[in-house]
C-alpha cells in the first residue's frame, strides 16, 4: 500500500485518529463515547486504521465494575514512519528526527561554516537520506523548517536577517532532496504551536510565546489557532520603535536592538570591555558584579514593559518566554513577574517555555505531522 493512499483518510477516520493521538492509550468504547458514534462503526474505522498500520492494539484495560470483557487499548503506531524538523540557527542547524507519534528518534547539531542558504542546502543533502527507513513501515513522511525570519502565507521567506537567502527557495530545494510535504515557518510561531500542544489538556485558548535571542519575536495562538497575519508578519514585535536618548539626542530604535538577549550581552561586554558567553554572564551575575546586575535589572524592566504592552493588545491567558539567559538565571523571570505586577492587577501566567532548548523543533514536528494528516489539534507524545 503506497504512502499517499494510506494517508488518504475520510472525516470519521480523522476523528478517530485524533482521539488516539490526544489520549495516547484509549479503548474503542471510550472513542465511541467521546465522538458519539456507535461501537460497530468505530470498530470498522479502527480495522481500516490498523490495516493502514496507523494504530496498534497494545493490550487490555480494566474491566467495568459489573465485569465483562476487558477493553482493548489502542495507540498510535510510532513505527508508521518518521518526520524531520530542523532549525536554521545562527551558528548551526539543529535537527530532530521523530517517530510518527512524536517520540524522538535522534538529534543532530550541524555547524555552519557560513551564512549562505546554499551552504545550508548542501549540508541537508549530506544528512537527509529519503531512502532510510529507520525501522519504520513508510520511512520519511515530511520535513519541517524553522527560520529566524518572516515567512509569508505562500511559504516564501520574505526576511531572513542572519542568513543570505541568495534567491533560493528552501521549500523547493528540500523537495528536490526528498519528495515529501514540507513546511517552512517562523521559529516563534513553532514555539507557540508546541506550547499549545503541551497545554492541550488545559482550558487555554489564547497564549503567546516570546522568543528572545538575537532578536525578539512572538508566536500568537488565538482560539487555539496560530495567528500569522496577512503576510506572516504578526508577532514581529522586535521591530517596535521606542524613543531613547543617545548623547542627549532623542532617537527611535527597534526594541530588539535595545533588549534582546544579544543586545543585553553586548551592553555588558561594552561595560566590562570583554567578550562574554551566557555562562560567563551568569557567573558574574551570581558573583554580584555591579555592571552585570544593573544591565540585567534594566533588561528585566524592559521585558516586563514589553509583556505588559503585549497583554493589553491581545489579552492572552499565558505568556511563555523562550530565552536561554533567563533559563540560566531564573531570578530574571522573577523580576519580570514582579515588575509586571506593578503595572496591572490582571493575573496572567508568565513563565518559561516548557522546553527552552527544543520548543521550536518540537513545534515543527507537530506542524508537519498535522499537515501530513490534514488533522488540526492533535497531541504528540513528546
Amino acid at each position: 500500500m503506497k504512502q499517499a493512499e494510506v494517508l488518504n483518510l475520510n472525516s470519521n477516520q480523522k476523528l478517530v485518529l485524533q482521539q488516539i493521538f490526544n489520549n495516547q492509550a484509549i479503548s474503542r468504547i471510550q472513542i465511541s463515547k467521546n465522538l458519539g458514534i456507535n461501537k460497530a462503526t468505530i470498530s470498522s474505522i479502527l480495522n481500516k486504521l490498523k490495516e493502514k498500520r496507523l494504530v496498534n492494539e497494545v493490550g487490555h484495560g480494566e474491566s467495568t465494575r459489573s465485569g465483562g470483557r476487558r477493553p482493548i487499548i489502542l495507540e498510535i503506531n510510532q513505527k508508521f514512519g518518521y518526520v524531520i524538523s530542523f532549525d536554521i540557527g545562527y551558528h548551526s542547524i539543529e535537527m530532530i528526527y521523530s517517530y510518527f507519534n512524536g517520540e524522538i528518534l535522534k538529534h543532530e547539531s550541524i555547524p555552519l561554516a557560513n551564512k549562505k542558504i546554499s551552504h545550508v542546502i548542501e549540508l541537508l543533502k549530506e544528512h537527509i537520506n529519503p531512502e532510510e527507513l529507520f525501522g519504520t513501515h513508510y520511512g520519511l513522511l515530511g520535513i519541517s523548517v524553522s527560520v529566524h525570519g518572516i515567512v509569508n502565507n505562500e511559504q516564501e521567506i520574505t526576511h531572513l536577517p542572519f542568513h543570505e537567502v541568495e534567491n533560493i527557495s528552501i521549500t523547493e530545494s528540500i523537495k528536490e532532496i526528498a519528495n515529501v510535504p514540507v513546511i517552512v515557518e517562523n521559529e516563534a510561531n513553532l514555539s507557540a504551536i508546541y506550547e499549545c500542544n503541551v497545554n492541550n489538556d488545559l482550558a487555554m485558548n489564547n497564549l503567546i510565546t516570546l522568543s528572545i535571542h538575537k532578536g525578539i519575536g512572538a508566536g500568537l495562538i488565538i482560539n487555539k489557532k496560530l495567528y500569522r497575519g496577512a503576510g506572516g508578519e504578526a508577532g514581529e514585535i522586535g521591530k517596535t520603535l521606542v524613543l531613547t536618548k543617545e548623547n542627549s539626542q532623542a532617537t527611535y530604535n527597534k526594541i530588539e536592538d535595545i533588549c534582546s538577549q544579544d543586545a543585553l550581552v553586548q551592553k555588558i561586554n561594552n561595560r566590562l570591555n570583554k567578550t562574554l558567553s551566557i555562562q560567563e554572564v551568569k557567573q558574574l551575575y551570581y558573583n554580584n558584579n555591579e555592571a552585570v546586575r544593573e544591565e540585567i535589572e534594566q533588561f528585566s524592566v524592559r521585558i516586563a514593559t514589553l509583556i505588559y504592552n503585549l497583554n493589553t493588545q491581545t489579552s492572552p491567558e499565558a505568556i511563555y518566554i523562550n530565552c536561554p539567559l533567563i533559563n540560566e538565571v531564573p531570578e530574571i523571570l522573577n523580576n519580570i513577574q514582579t515588575t509586571f505586577a506593578t503595572y496591572t492587577d490582571k493575573k496572567i501566567e508568565i513563565s518559561l517555555t516548557s522546553n527552552v532548548k527544543h520548543a521550536t523543533l518540537l513545534g515543527a514536528t507537530l506542524a508537519i505531522t498535522q499537515k501530513i494528516l490534514k488533522i488540526d489539534n492533535i497531541k504528540l507524545k513528546i
